[in-house]
């Protein structure tokens, strides 16, 4: 059947080789955008066509893939995001990350569904983008330089309007947990996608477009979008609590249910959280709430310190993550010195979940006697010391001293230390958690065993798998594999997962605007006619890909697991004070059944991937030697 792409998409694909300077496009094949819809999808199925099995991640051969979705850049409620991918420096295994702000946009309006990045430059560089006219740029100067500053030499150096994601000194000291920073304050935080940047001497990505994306049937268009935005601005959580408190809200959220991370874990409630949470930030911070493009929801904070030991911090920040990592799991209850990380951080273009969650951990080695000198670099690294955190942010960021240990990540770090240390290391895959304590949450914070970047919330973020610990173990499975591919669609459709799936008064509202706007909403974009079962197939045929990606890497359900402070350790405060997390080989079992995946390896079945119209990767896994049943 010939497939005509009639709007939403730009349909071009845009390469870069950064060795040879070869720019070049290539025209999107309607085929593929069928399968897999965008952002997300573009970028793990071409992640897995385009990286070699045998890649350094931090090496030539790794390669970037950016890519918007159909409704990136239209009037749809938040479709500003992209995402980004790249075989992970933190994990060695799947990488990606997604990101907010006004750049997917834009990148979509210059005429671009895709960038697609190889080799590495002999010297920094940067990639101007301005419609048809792609340059890549000489960014000797701005080596060094953070990323306000870059951004700001970026935009005096292009145009009016531009955009710009970059990396700061965290990504050209190859950490990797770098992020690339977009718009200067908006994070493609997770697996290190800055340290891959780096890698390649890419400093920035500008972008300039000026062009308005195609619709298919506009009118109908429009229609959807009013009805999607009088849903999102009338729903008390859309369109109260998101506004009101951002994702800081969650303090509140995971204290009554007794999942926060306190003290790298060891704890559910923290004590002191009444100085860190949303309402002591809006009480004496707040400067105004934000939003990425076309938001309704306007859920960034963007906050400031007036006067004390931090006057002069300004930030746009933080997120729940950040207040979680620097916070409650550092015992740290000082608010200003928070926001101070959060600047630092998107200064330095550093992950502030994974920044804040490794200097915890050695925090807590302290503790015990096992961090000592000369290692511990002559600080002071107990419980709440705010002076020493902010200190690590900039050891590791350009790699000083014990700095340097913890920028490789929180399972190089306990190699390195020894003595033991590798009991405290709280990780997934070698990626730390968001927040929440898998022993409170159990079959949610399955998730993390899962999830193909590591210990991840994002590849299923949804309260309506909050309350699944009372079902028998397949149903509870069942309904969280249904959170899965509903969550998977806002990544493939470059829009925000907060007021698409997360964010509404009940889940009935969700799965309206999931199941019937959206896929009404794609259609009048595109021409083409999809169901949302449709649409579920395509998040589900999605999730089996970066199933195989790290299946061919050579992992099997022996990855697919949760610490040891989570398994073993009981819970020691909160409403669910003892609990430990002992359903972990059960749910398995009941995924990998209701997946289609071998039970015993965790592979997906030859049969799954035919029927997903994946034959072409059941029979690459099988000419790497990796046998499907």
């Amino acid at each position: 059947m010939s497939i005509e792409l009639k709007g939403g998409y730009a349909g071009t694909v845009l390469r870069i080789d950064l060795a040879s300077k070869k720019i070049w496009t290539e025209s999107l094949d309607p085929a593929f955008a069928r399968a897999y819809v965008g952002g997300r999808g573009f970028t793990s199925r071409l992640g897995y066509d385009l990286v070699p099995r045998t890649s350094d991640p931090l090496g030539p051969d790794n390669v970037v893939v950016l890519a918007v979705g159909p409704l990136t850049g239209t009037s749809a409620p938040s479709s500003g995001r992209f995402t980004v991918g790249a075989r992970s420096p933190l994990t060695g295994v799947f990488g990606d990350a997604n990101a907010g702000g006004f750049c997917g946009a834009v990148l979509k309006r210059a005429g671009y569904d895709i960038v697609i990045i190889e080799g590495r430059s002999p010297q920094p560089v940067y990639l101007w983008i301005d419609d048809d006219q792609v340059e890549i740029r000489d960014a000797r100067h701005m080596w060094g330089k953070d990323v306000n500053e870059t951004t700001e030499m970026v935009r005096e150096e292009t145009a009016r309007g531009t955009r710009v994601a970059a990396i700061g000194q965290g990504g050209e000291n190859l950490v990797r947990f770098a992020a690339l920073m977009v718009d200067i304050d908006h994070a493609a935080g997770r697996s290190g996608m800055g340290a891959v940047m780096g890698s390649k001497r890419l400093k920035a990505i500008a972008v300039r477009g000026t062009r308005r994306v195609a619709l298919y049937d506009r009118g109908r268009f429009k229609e959807l979008v009013d009805e999607f935005d009088q849903i999102l601005r009338t729903d008390s959580r859309s369109g109260g609590e998101l506004l009101e408190f951002g994702t800081t809200a969650l303090v509140d959220h995971h204290t009554a249910a007794g999942c926060m991370n306190v003290r790298n874990y060891n704890g559910g409630v923290y004590e002191r959280k009444e100085k860190i949470d949303g309402a002591a930030l809006n009480a004496q911070y707040l400067v105004r709430a934000d939003g990425c493009y076309r938001c309704t929801c306007k859920c960034d904070r963007y906050s400031r310190v007036e006067e004390g030991e931090f006057a002069g911090t300004e930030v746009g920040g933080p997120e729940y993550g950040t207040l979680a990592a620097f916070g409650s799991g550092c015992d740290n209850d000082n608010l200003a010195s928070i926001l101070k990380a959060n600047e630092l951080c998107n200064r330095y273009g550093l992950d502030t979940i994974e920044t804040g969650n490794v200097i915890a951990f050695v925090m807590e080695l302290y503790e015990h006697g096992i961090l000592a000198e000369p290692l511990a670099d002559g600080l002071d690294l107990s419980w709440g010391n705010y002076h020493a955190i902010l200190d690590l942010v900039d050891r590791i960021a350009f790699r000083r001293g014990l700095g340097d240990v913890l920028a490789d990540g929180v399972v190089p770090a306990a190699e390195k230390i020894g003595s033991g240390a590798e009991r405290y290391a709280v990780h997934v895959k070698g990626m730390t958690p968001p927040g929440p304590d898998a022993r409170a949450l159990k079959v949610y914070n399955f998730r993390y065993a899962v999830s193909p970047r590591g210990c991840d919330h994002l590849r299923i973020s949804a309260p309506g798998a909050y309350s699944l610990d009372h079902l028998p173990i397949l149903e509870a499975a069942t309904e969280l594999r249904k959170w899965e591919n509903i969550v998977t669609i806002p990544d493939l459709m470059g829009t925000c997962k907060f007021p698409y799936s997360y964010y509404a008064e009940t889940i009935e509202r969700t799965m309206y605007k999931m199941l019937e706007l959206l896929p009404e909403m794609y259609n009048a974009a595109t021409g083409l006619a999809i169901t949302a079962d449709d649409l579920l197939e395509a998040a589900e045929r999605v999730v089996n890909v970066e199933r195989a990606y790290n299946t061919r890497l050579g992992l099997t359900s022996e990855h697919d697991t949760l610490p040891p402070r989570w398994t073993e350790d009981p819970l020691p405060s909160g409403p669910k004070s003892g609990a430990v997390y002992d359903i972990l080989e059960p749910m398995k079992e009941a995924w990998y059944k209701i997946h289609g995946w071998d039970t015993a390896t965790g592979r997906p079945r030859r049969e799954k991937l035919v029927k997903l119209q994946l034959d072409d990767i059941a029979e690459d896994l099988e000419q790497h030697g990796i046998p499907l049943t």
